[in-house]
């Protein structure tokens, strides 16, 4: 039971006492105030609000009895309603942060200037998730190429994630290079339209190498990322991104020295 209210906290976003509340509905049956905090836990003057923040959130309705009852709405409902709410609360988020974008410019132009050419960044991300976001938007700034060294360390990551990014680059005359431990590796690949025409056109080349030990991409000779993997749990733990010309220089050099080394696929 501590599992299940656990992850109800967890994945919608509930409080202790809502995902405790909810699960002591759902096996109880409809109950008043008392019986609920004496059966669930949640001490009883805060179980009006809690049950309050149910019925707000789409998952617990009220009866009208005397005493007043609370019951859970069915899992399939209950969980369709939260996750429409966050998603709109995400949507609405999203909305706020974008509308500040103009204002953060603003701010950040009245900050201390730098040369592009001595600028220095380094930052660590974490997560597929924020990994895959920022190599998004470093490949709508690109403009010439994108080189990926693949390890042979097989790490779960969605590149179609990337698949619109990387048609904007190459629609505007850029191109891939891809470096992966074997060729199966791109089975997927090959069954999207667009790939297979980019490959036809020469926008994107691949090679097969089994030796490159950390996988990493540079994108225009300008940022670099180094990407640190699980291969036990096949998980991406982190990801290290280098925005400096002389080390995405040496990168770029390090490519190509795998490049010449790597075979055509069979």
């Amino acid at each position: 039971m501590e599992e299940i209210v656990d992850k109800l906290s967890r994945y919608l976003n509930l409080t202790s006492y809502e995902a405790k509340a909810y699960v002591t509905l759902l096996v109880h049956g409809p109950l008043s105030m008392s019986e609920l905090s004496e059966l669930s836990g949640v001490p009883r003057p805060k179980c009006y609000s809690v049950v309050k923040s149910l019925v707000l959130k789409g998952m617990v309705t009220l009866t009208p009895s005397r005493p007043m009852k609370c019951q859970s709405l069915s899992p399939s409902l209950a969980i369709k309603n939260r996750l429409a709410q966050l998603a709109q609360d995400l949507e609405d988020k999203k909305a706020s942060a974008e509308s500040l974008l103009t204002l953060l410019e603003a701010v950040s132009a009245q900050g201390p200037r730098q040369t592009r050419r001595a600028e220095q960044v380094v930052s660590l991300i974490e997560g597929v998730v924020n990994t895959i976001s920022s190599v998004k938007f470093d490949l709508e700034r690109a403009r010439k190429e994108a080189l990926v060294a693949i390890s042979s360390s097989p790490v779960r990551f969605d590149w179609k994630e990337l698949l619109a990014s990387l048609m904007r680059l190459i629609s505007e005359g850029g191109h891939l290079r891809l470096i992966a431990p074997t060729s199966s590796i791109l089975a997927s690949a090959y069954q999207d339209k667009s790939v297979m025409e980019w490959l036809k056109e020469r926008k994107v080349v691949f090679k097969v190498y089994g030796g490159v030990h950390q996988p990493f991409s540079v994108l225009d000779e300008r940022v670099v990322y180094v990407f640190f993997t699980d291969p036990q749990l096949r998980e991406l733990l982190f990801t290290v991104r280098v925005e400096d010309l002389r080390f995405a220089k040496f990168m770029k050099a390090y490519f190509e020295l795998l490049w010449e080394r790597a075979s055509p696929p069979e």
